[in-house]
């Protein structure tokens, strides 16, 4: 099965509950896929049509998608968010309140999902300096491979750990900032 950004993906997809590694500590990496940077203290919530998700946990930043893996009970594992899909994302830093970004997703072939999936994500633990110059670049990157020829697209080269490289070097790190940064891959 094929994704609309030509990554090969494990059949059976679907944006909620992803596949995690065996602990469910971190999500499986698809074809081409390096992860950049992970995130704890993330508050995560999407509604699609009548279907909600909530939870608490951990977001992974990847060269595909954003992943949450939720570390509190209840029924999701996690989320995919592919960066290909990203539509209307916005910053917001409220008076009161955590800073969030929110965005808009279609449903992917195959999730059992049919409304357009609306998302939030709040960094409960502040510290937003890292990971957003790094999110920004990585859907400038994605929406500019996206706009070539569907041939161009296809054989597109993935990121390889010198990019990644090369994107952490360009990054401006807080000290402050509780992102953790992956200079190597966390799994493979």
């Amino acid at each position: 099965e094929t994704l609309c950004f030509q990554c090969t993906l494990r059949p059976a997809r679907t944006m909620q509950n992803p596949a995690l590694s065996g602990r469910g500590q971190h999500p499986v990496p698809m074809n081409g896929e390096l992860f950049i940077l992970s995130r704890s203290g993330i508050s995560f919530s999407a509604k699609c049509g009548r279907q909600t998700f909530e939870g608490s946990g951990d977001l992974y930043l990847s060269t595909l998608r954003l992943v949450f893996v939720n570390k509190g009970n209840g029924s999701l594992d996690g989320f995919d968010i592919p960066m290909a899909t990203l539509l209307d994302e916005s910053f917001n830093q409220p008076i009161f309140g955590a800073n969030n970004l929110t965005g808009a997703s279609p449903p992917l072939d195959g999730s059992g999902l049919t409304d357009t999936i609306k998302w939030k994500l709040a960094f409960n633990n502040g510290g937003v300096g890292t990971f957003l110059p790094l999110f920004f670049r990585l859907l400038n990157e994605m929406r500019q491979r996206m706009s070539q020829p569907q041939g161009v697209v296809a054989n597109a080269p993935t990121h390889s750990d010198a990019d990644v490289q090369q994107i952490l070097q360009a990054a401006y790190v807080d000290p402050n900032d509780p992102s953790k940064l992956y200079v190597s891959q966390p799994m493979k």
